[in-house]
Protein backbone atom coordinates (compact mmCIF):
# COMPACT_ATOMS: atom_id res chain seq x y z
CA UNK A 1 0.00 0.00 0.00
CA UNK A 2 1.11 3.50 -0.50
CA UNK A 3 2.65 5.71 1.86
CA UNK A 4 2.68 9.12 2.02
CA UNK A 5 6.46 10.08 2.61
CA UNK A 6 8.00 12.73 5.43
CA UNK A 7 10.22 14.74 3.48
CA UNK A 8 13.90 15.55 4.79
CA UNK A 9 14.43 18.53 3.23
CA UNK A 10 11.90 19.98 6.51
CA UNK A 11 13.19 18.40 8.85
CA UNK A 12 14.55 21.25 10.62
CA UNK A 13 11.81 23.31 11.63
CA UNK A 14 11.84 26.59 13.34
CA UNK A 15 13.70 26.82 16.57
CA UNK A 16 10.23 28.88 18.67
CA UNK A 17 8.91 25.53 18.68
CA UNK A 18 6.46 24.99 21.21
CA UNK A 19 7.16 22.78 24.95
CA UNK A 20 6.55 19.53 23.96
CA UNK A 21 3.86 16.78 25.48
CA UNK A 22 6.33 14.27 24.21
CA UNK A 23 8.95 13.36 22.29
CA UNK A 24 10.62 9.96 21.10
CA UNK A 25 13.91 9.60 19.88
CA UNK A 26 14.77 7.08 16.44
CA UNK A 27 18.34 5.74 15.89
CA UNK A 28 18.22 5.23 12.01
CA UNK A 29 20.97 2.64 10.29
CA UNK A 30 22.21 3.84 6.48
CA UNK A 31 24.75 0.84 6.55
CA UNK A 32 21.69 -1.97 6.41
CA UNK A 33 20.87 -3.59 2.97
CA UNK A 34 17.75 -5.91 2.34
CA UNK A 35 18.48 -9.68 1.46
CA UNK A 36 16.85 -8.48 -2.11
CA UNK A 37 19.26 -5.69 -2.53
CA UNK A 38 23.43 -6.08 -1.72
CA UNK A 39 24.21 -3.10 -4.08
CA UNK A 40 21.77 -0.81 -2.73
CA UNK A 41 23.64 2.38 -1.59
CA UNK A 42 24.62 2.94 1.72
CA UNK A 43 23.57 6.24 3.68
CA UNK A 44 24.88 8.18 6.93
CA UNK A 45 23.42 6.65 10.37
CA UNK A 46 21.05 9.37 12.00
CA UNK A 47 19.23 10.02 15.31
CA UNK A 48 15.81 11.64 14.47
CA UNK A 49 13.65 13.25 17.38
CA UNK A 50 10.04 12.85 16.81
CA UNK A 51 6.92 14.99 18.11
CA UNK A 52 4.32 12.05 19.42
CA UNK A 53 1.17 14.87 19.50
CA UNK A 54 -1.14 14.75 16.73
CA UNK A 55 -0.25 14.93 14.20
CA UNK A 56 3.08 12.88 14.53
CA UNK A 57 6.08 14.59 13.06
CA UNK A 58 9.96 15.07 12.69
CA UNK A 59 11.49 18.35 14.65
CA UNK A 60 15.18 17.52 13.90
CA UNK A 61 17.66 14.63 12.07
CA UNK A 62 21.05 14.52 13.54
CA UNK A 63 23.96 12.58 12.26
CA UNK A 64 25.31 10.08 14.93
CA UNK A 65 26.79 6.49 14.81
CA UNK A 66 23.23 4.18 15.21
CA UNK A 67 22.93 0.77 14.66
CA UNK A 68 19.46 -1.90 13.99
CA UNK A 69 21.98 -4.67 14.48
CA UNK A 70 20.72 -6.75 17.83
CA UNK A 71 17.31 -5.72 19.76
CA UNK A 72 15.60 -2.33 19.42
CA UNK A 73 16.90 -1.31 23.02
CA UNK A 74 19.96 0.96 21.61
CA UNK A 75 18.43 4.31 22.79
CA UNK A 76 16.98 5.55 26.15
CA UNK A 77 16.33 8.86 27.08
CA UNK A 78 16.12 10.80 30.51
CA UNK A 79 13.05 10.62 32.51
CA UNK A 80 12.99 14.88 31.64
CA UNK A 81 13.82 13.73 27.76
CA UNK A 82 16.92 16.48 28.06
CA UNK A 83 19.24 14.31 26.67
CA UNK A 84 19.16 10.73 25.20
CA UNK A 85 21.55 7.55 25.14
CA UNK A 86 22.43 5.90 21.03
CA UNK A 87 24.18 2.67 20.98
CA UNK A 88 25.96 1.64 17.76
CA UNK A 89 27.01 -2.21 17.82
CA UNK A 90 28.35 -1.79 14.40
CA UNK A 91 30.11 0.10 11.88
CA UNK A 92 31.84 1.02 8.86
CA UNK A 93 35.20 -0.32 8.61
CA UNK A 94 38.56 1.52 6.76
CA UNK A 95 37.48 -1.18 3.87
CA UNK A 96 33.78 -0.58 3.68
CA UNK A 97 32.90 -3.99 5.47
CA UNK A 98 30.83 -3.85 8.40
CA UNK A 99 32.71 -4.66 12.68
CA UNK A 100 31.64 -4.77 15.62
CA UNK A 101 31.56 -1.15 17.42
CA UNK A 102 31.68 -0.13 20.93
CA UNK A 103 30.19 3.76 20.08
CA UNK A 104 28.22 5.52 22.63
CA UNK A 105 26.24 8.64 21.95
CA UNK A 106 24.78 10.97 23.80
CA UNK A 107 22.36 13.75 22.13
CA UNK A 108 21.77 17.07 23.89
CA UNK A 109 18.10 17.75 24.09
CA UNK A 110 17.51 20.71 25.29
CA UNK A 111 15.96 22.20 22.72
CA UNK A 112 14.36 19.30 20.46
CA UNK A 113 14.50 21.10 17.51
CA UNK A 114 18.44 21.58 17.39
CA UNK A 115 19.51 18.51 18.78
CA UNK A 116 23.54 18.13 19.77
CA UNK A 117 25.70 15.85 20.29
CA UNK A 118 26.99 16.29 23.62
CA UNK A 119 29.69 13.33 23.55
CA UNK A 120 31.05 10.29 21.67
CA UNK A 121 32.21 7.89 24.27
CA UNK A 122 33.17 4.07 23.99
CA UNK A 123 32.16 1.13 26.14
CA UNK A 124 32.35 -2.63 24.89
CA UNK A 125 32.06 -4.54 21.30
CA UNK A 126 28.86 -4.93 20.57
CA UNK A 127 27.03 -2.08 22.28
CA UNK A 128 23.84 -2.70 22.12
CA UNK A 129 20.38 -2.07 24.99
CA UNK A 130 20.94 0.83 26.77
CA UNK A 131 19.07 1.61 30.01
CA UNK A 132 19.13 4.92 32.29
CA UNK A 133 18.08 4.46 36.17
CA UNK A 134 14.99 6.62 37.30
CA UNK A 135 16.89 9.07 39.05
CA UNK A 136 18.92 9.89 36.29
CA UNK A 137 22.41 9.23 37.67
CA UNK A 138 23.51 5.82 36.03
CA UNK A 139 23.28 4.40 32.63
CA UNK A 140 24.10 0.58 31.55
CA UNK A 141 24.89 -0.61 28.15
CA UNK A 142 24.85 -4.33 27.06
CA UNK A 143 28.33 -5.17 25.26
CA UNK A 144 27.49 -8.49 23.40
CA UNK A 145 31.10 -8.90 22.07
CA UNK A 146 32.14 -8.78 25.09
CA UNK A 147 30.07 -10.50 27.62
CA UNK A 148 29.75 -7.78 29.70
CA UNK A 149 27.88 -4.27 30.83
CA UNK A 150 29.76 -1.29 30.83
CA UNK A 151 28.19 1.25 33.70
CA UNK A 152 28.45 4.98 33.66
CA UNK A 153 27.47 7.56 35.84
CA UNK A 154 25.71 10.95 34.61
CA UNK A 155 26.23 14.05 35.95
CA UNK A 156 24.61 17.58 34.17
CA UNK A 157 23.89 15.86 31.10
CA UNK A 158 27.20 14.03 30.36
CA UNK A 159 28.61 10.68 30.94
CA UNK A 160 31.60 9.36 32.71
CA UNK A 161 32.95 5.78 32.51
CA UNK A 162 33.07 3.73 35.68
CA UNK A 163 33.62 0.26 35.02
CA UNK A 164 32.19 -2.85 33.65
CA UNK A 165 30.09 -5.73 35.18
CA UNK A 166 31.60 -9.32 33.65
CA UNK A 167 28.76 -12.30 32.92
CA UNK A 168 29.82 -15.66 32.20
CA UNK A 169 31.44 -16.24 29.06
CA UNK A 170 29.95 -16.28 26.44
CA UNK A 171 26.66 -14.93 27.85
CA UNK A 172 25.92 -12.56 25.17
CA UNK A 173 23.77 -9.83 26.92
CA UNK A 174 21.63 -8.03 24.62
CA UNK A 175 19.66 -5.80 26.91
CA UNK A 176 19.61 -4.41 29.71
CA UNK A 177 16.88 -2.36 32.19
CA UNK A 178 16.63 -1.27 35.25
CA UNK A 179 13.65 -2.03 38.15
CA UNK A 180 11.39 0.45 38.95
CA UNK A 181 12.62 0.99 42.10
CA UNK A 182 16.55 1.20 40.68
CA UNK A 183 17.76 -1.30 43.21
CA UNK A 184 17.99 -3.68 40.26
CA UNK A 185 18.89 -4.61 36.95
CA UNK A 186 18.29 -7.20 34.38
CA UNK A 187 20.08 -8.23 31.64
CA UNK A 188 18.91 -10.42 28.84
CA UNK A 189 21.59 -12.69 27.72
CA UNK A 190 20.86 -14.46 24.86
CA UNK A 191 23.76 -16.96 25.11
CA UNK A 192 23.32 -17.96 28.74
CA UNK A 193 19.37 -18.31 27.79
CA UNK A 194 18.61 -16.35 30.53
CA UNK A 195 17.60 -13.14 32.19
CA UNK A 196 20.14 -11.98 34.57
CA UNK A 197 19.06 -10.02 37.52
CA UNK A 198 22.28 -7.46 38.98
CA UNK A 199 22.31 -5.47 42.21
CA UNK A 200 22.47 -1.85 42.04
CA UNK A 201 24.02 0.03 45.12
CA UNK A 202 24.85 3.52 44.09
CA UNK A 203 27.29 3.06 41.26
CA UNK A 204 27.84 -0.31 42.63
CA UNK A 205 26.79 -2.63 39.98
CA UNK A 206 27.32 -6.40 40.81
CA UNK A 207 26.23 -10.33 39.47
CA UNK A 208 23.34 -11.05 41.74
CA UNK A 209 21.38 -14.24 40.35
CA UNK A 210 20.19 -15.99 36.16
CA UNK A 211 16.90 -16.35 35.60
CA UNK A 212 16.16 -19.42 33.10
CA UNK A 213 13.57 -18.27 30.58
CA UNK A 214 12.96 -19.68 26.74
CA UNK A 215 15.48 -20.16 23.69
CA UNK A 216 17.27 -16.90 21.99
CA UNK A 217 16.16 -14.10 24.58
CA UNK A 218 16.47 -11.27 22.19
CA UNK A 219 14.73 -8.12 23.79
CA UNK A 220 12.24 -7.40 27.22
CA UNK A 221 9.77 -4.93 28.46
CA UNK A 222 10.05 -4.35 32.61
CA UNK A 223 7.23 -3.41 34.41
CA UNK A 224 6.98 -3.09 38.50
CA UNK A 225 7.16 -6.71 38.99
CA UNK A 226 7.03 -8.38 35.78
CA UNK A 227 9.30 -8.51 32.91
CA UNK A 228 8.49 -9.76 29.70
CA UNK A 229 11.30 -11.09 27.45
CA UNK A 230 10.94 -11.97 23.63
CA UNK A 231 12.49 -16.14 22.79
CA UNK A 232 13.60 -16.06 19.04
CA UNK A 233 13.97 -19.61 19.72
CA UNK A 234 10.80 -20.04 21.15
CA UNK A 235 9.85 -23.34 23.44
CA UNK A 236 13.09 -25.32 21.79
CA UNK A 237 13.78 -26.83 18.69
CA UNK A 238 11.16 -27.35 16.39
CA UNK A 239 9.52 -30.41 15.38
CA UNK A 240 10.09 -30.10 11.97
CA UNK A 241 11.63 -27.92 9.26
CA UNK A 242 10.13 -24.75 8.92
CA UNK A 243 10.22 -21.20 10.98
CA UNK A 244 9.98 -21.18 14.69
CA UNK A 245 7.44 -19.90 16.62
CA UNK A 246 8.40 -17.17 19.63
CA UNK A 247 7.25 -16.68 22.44
CA UNK A 248 6.91 -14.39 25.52
CA UNK A 249 8.21 -15.13 28.98
CA UNK A 250 6.34 -14.00 32.03
CA UNK A 251 9.14 -13.58 34.31
CA UNK A 252 7.73 -13.10 38.22
CA UNK A 253 10.87 -10.99 39.20
CA UNK A 254 9.84 -11.41 42.74
CA UNK A 255 9.93 -14.77 42.90
CA UNK A 256 12.64 -14.99 40.49
CA UNK A 257 11.47 -17.52 37.79
CA UNK A 258 9.88 -17.61 34.62
CA UNK A 259 5.91 -18.19 35.25
CA UNK A 260 4.33 -18.83 32.15
CA UNK A 261 5.26 -18.53 28.40
CA UNK A 262 3.11 -17.94 25.75
CA UNK A 263 3.25 -18.50 21.72
CA UNK A 264 3.00 -14.99 19.68
CA UNK A 265 4.69 -15.97 16.28
CA UNK A 266 7.99 -15.53 14.19
CA UNK A 267 10.76 -13.54 15.07
CA UNK A 268 9.27 -11.37 18.13
CA UNK A 269 11.75 -8.44 17.35
CA UNK A 270 10.64 -6.32 20.29
CA UNK A 271 7.70 -5.79 23.12
CA UNK A 272 6.84 -2.38 24.26
CA UNK A 273 4.53 -1.81 27.55
CA UNK A 274 2.34 1.35 27.34
CA UNK A 275 2.66 4.16 29.59
CA UNK A 276 0.01 3.09 32.25
CA UNK A 277 1.50 -0.52 31.66
CA UNK A 278 -2.04 -1.74 30.65
CA UNK A 279 -0.71 -2.86 26.96
CA UNK A 280 1.70 -4.26 26.07
CA UNK A 281 2.72 -4.22 22.06
CA UNK A 282 4.78 -7.11 20.48
CA UNK A 283 6.72 -6.23 16.89
CA UNK A 284 6.87 -9.80 14.62
CA UNK A 285 9.30 -9.84 11.89
CA UNK A 286 7.08 -12.85 10.59
CA UNK A 287 9.91 -13.52 7.68
CA UNK A 288 9.65 -10.05 5.98
CA UNK A 289 13.36 -10.07 6.41
CA UNK A 290 13.85 -12.83 4.27
CA UNK A 291 14.57 -12.73 0.29
CA UNK A 292 11.83 -13.26 -1.95
CA UNK A 293 13.22 -16.41 -3.20
CA UNK A 294 12.54 -17.84 0.37
CA UNK A 295 10.03 -20.40 1.26
CA UNK A 296 9.50 -18.31 4.06
CA UNK A 297 9.19 -15.16 3.11
CA UNK A 298 6.08 -12.77 3.62
CA UNK A 299 5.35 -9.37 2.68
CA UNK A 300 4.53 -7.78 5.87
CA UNK A 301 5.14 -8.25 9.54
CA UNK A 302 2.90 -8.33 12.31
CA UNK A 303 1.89 -6.23 15.23
CA UNK A 304 -0.03 -7.30 18.16
CA UNK A 305 -1.53 -5.93 21.35
CA UNK A 306 -2.08 -7.77 24.48
CA UNK A 307 -3.87 -6.82 27.34
CA UNK A 308 -1.67 -7.40 31.01
CA UNK A 309 -3.97 -8.94 33.53
CA UNK A 310 -1.12 -9.49 36.54
CA UNK A 311 1.09 -12.42 35.18
CA UNK A 312 -0.87 -13.14 32.29
CA UNK A 313 -0.87 -11.95 28.59
CA UNK A 314 -4.40 -11.00 26.73
CA UNK A 315 -4.40 -10.68 23.24
CA UNK A 316 -6.50 -7.55 22.21
CA UNK A 317 -5.68 -7.28 18.43
CA UNK A 318 -3.35 -7.64 15.89
CA UNK A 319 -2.59 -5.93 12.47
CA UNK A 320 -0.22 -6.37 9.31
CA UNK A 321 2.84 -4.07 9.09
CA UNK A 322 5.39 -3.14 6.64
CA UNK A 323 8.43 -5.27 6.70
CA UNK A 324 11.55 -5.95 8.52
CA UNK A 325 10.03 -3.79 11.36
CA UNK A 326 11.97 -3.41 14.79
CA UNK A 327 11.15 -1.29 17.79
CA UNK A 328 7.66 0.59 18.45
CA UNK A 329 6.60 2.86 21.25
CA UNK A 330 3.50 4.14 22.42
CA UNK A 331 2.33 8.08 22.84
CA UNK A 332 1.19 9.36 26.59
CA UNK A 333 -2.45 9.01 25.79
CA UNK A 334 -2.13 5.46 24.51
CA UNK A 335 -4.04 6.41 21.52
CA UNK A 336 -1.01 6.19 19.08
CA UNK A 337 2.05 3.33 18.44
CA UNK A 338 5.01 4.36 16.52
CA UNK A 339 6.39 1.30 14.53
CA UNK A 340 9.77 1.05 12.87
CA UNK A 341 9.81 -1.06 9.60
CA UNK A 342 13.30 -1.08 8.15
CA UNK A 343 12.55 -2.50 4.27
CA UNK A 344 10.89 0.82 3.09
CA UNK A 345 12.94 2.56 5.42
CA UNK A 346 9.76 4.48 7.40
CA UNK A 347 8.02 4.80 10.26
CA UNK A 348 4.05 3.75 10.48
CA UNK A 349 1.57 5.40 13.24
CA UNK A 350 -0.84 3.29 14.25
CA UNK A 351 -4.02 4.52 15.89
CA UNK A 352 -5.69 2.46 19.01
CA UNK A 353 -8.83 3.02 20.84
CA UNK A 354 -8.49 0.11 23.62
CA UNK A 355 -10.11 -2.37 20.89
CA UNK A 356 -8.79 -2.13 17.37
CA UNK A 357 -5.15 -0.80 15.87
CA UNK A 358 -5.85 1.50 12.38
CA UNK A 359 -3.29 2.56 10.47
CA UNK A 360 -2.38 5.80 9.66
CA UNK A 361 -1.07 5.82 6.09
CA UNK A 362 -0.72 9.95 5.90
CA UNK A 363 0.84 9.74 9.10
CA UNK A 364 4.00 7.55 7.92
CA UNK A 365 7.59 9.20 8.33
CA UNK A 366 9.78 8.38 5.46
CA UNK A 367 13.94 8.25 6.16
CA UNK A 368 17.13 7.60 4.19
CA UNK A 369 17.86 5.41 7.13
CA UNK A 370 16.39 2.32 8.15
CA UNK A 371 14.89 3.11 11.65
CA UNK A 372 16.13 0.52 14.06
CA UNK A 373 15.49 1.64 17.62
CA UNK A 374 13.23 4.17 19.19
CA UNK A 375 12.10 4.93 22.70
CA UNK A 376 10.67 7.65 24.85
CA UNK A 377 11.09 8.80 28.21
CA UNK A 378 8.55 6.25 29.81
CA UNK A 379 10.01 3.45 27.63
CA UNK A 380 11.67 1.88 30.68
Amino acid sequence: MARKPYRLGLLLLAAATPVLAQIAISANDGKQRTADAKGEPLTADSIAVLNLAAPVRVLALLHAPASMIGPPAAVALARDSSFAIVTAAQELDASGTLAPADIVTVIDLSNPSQPTVAQTLHAGKGASGVAINPAGTLALVACAGEDSVAVFSISHRRLSAIGTVSLAPKSKPLDVAFSADHRSAYVVAQGAVALVRLTVDGQKVAVAESIAVGLQPYSMALDKQVAYVTNLGGRGPAAAAGPVTGTIAIVDLRAGRMVDQIDVGVTPEHVALSPSGRYLEATLINGSNASTSSPTHHDHGTMVIFRTRGMKLEPVTQIETGAWCQGATWSDDEKRVLLQCAARKQIEVYGFDGKTLTANIGATLQFDARPGAIATARSR
